[in-house]
């Protein structure tokens, strides 16, 4: 197993690259941002998923004086590799607010596998067009197979199900704003129809959704915990 996920370069680019011997003459030529970027160090954070993530993991940053290329959903990018102490810090800093680096590249394939699922969620109904299996699969150029089998065995949930608690948390989030139809909000979240999305959706809460919407109090989990904890009523 680790060395299939071993295939991953630790800086976030292939290995076995193509090298121009004259490189330093090439980088002269190349505009600021293009050198940099052939340089740059990755790391990858657990539970990095909202844009709110990321303007707070900017500030922690800053406040360390920490230079930074960029900042995006589970990822910083930094010119060059912290020092012990440095990371040290940083990785405390995050955890403290429910965030975590990712030190091994099997925990850093079982992130990709999450950011996938979201991505495909977001497709909506167009995700109707592929299957997640196969959507996954070519994102991250594993077979399906030992995915989700690893995805199992680390998370102590299957992809379908993650996956399924992920859309169902959605659906909670767009009935609680009560800004679309049932209509809309199936079409959003990817169910064919709202016959569809009702019957999801009290088979795992016990509740319809116009039911869950009516509710005085509407208890939802944060996207970083579904799979972590399994949701049993609401």
């Amino acid at each position: 197993m680790e060395d299939t996920a071993g295939s991953i370069a630790d800086n976030g680019f292939e290995d076995g690259a193509d090298h121009c011997p004259c490189s330093e003459t090439v980088l002269k030529s190349l505009r600021p941002n293009q050198a940099i970027m052939e340089f740059v160090h990755t790391l990858h954070v657990k539970n990095m998923v909202c844009q709110r993530c990321i303007l707070t993991v900017k500030n922690i940053l800053a406040s360390m004086h920490i230079n930074v290329v960029s900042v995006g959903l589970g990822k910083i990018v930094l010119p060059e590799a912290l020092e012990a102490d440095l990371h040290r810090h940083l990785s405390e800093s995050l955890r403290s607010i429910g965030l975590e680096i990712i030190e091994s590249r099997v925990n850093q394939l079982i992130e990709d596998m999450k950011q996938s699922i979201r991505d495909y969620m977001a497709l909506g109904i167009d995700a109707q067009q592929y299957k997640l299996s196969g959507f996954i699969s070519a994102r991250l150029a594993y077979d399906f197979g030992y995915l989700s089998d690893l995805f199992s065995k680390v998370e102590g949930i299957t992809v379908e199900r993650y996956f399924m608690l992920q859309r169902l948390e959605k659906v909670k989030e767009l009935l609680a704003y009560d800004q679309l139809s049932l209509s809309e909000i199936s079409y959003d979240t990817g169910f064919s129809s709202v016959h569809h999305l009702s019957a999801q959706f009290k088979k795992l809460t016990g509740l319809t959704p116009s039911q869950y919407r009516q509710l005085a109090e509407k208890e939802r989990m944060p996207l970083d915990l579904v799979g972590v904890q399994e949701v049993n009523v609401l």
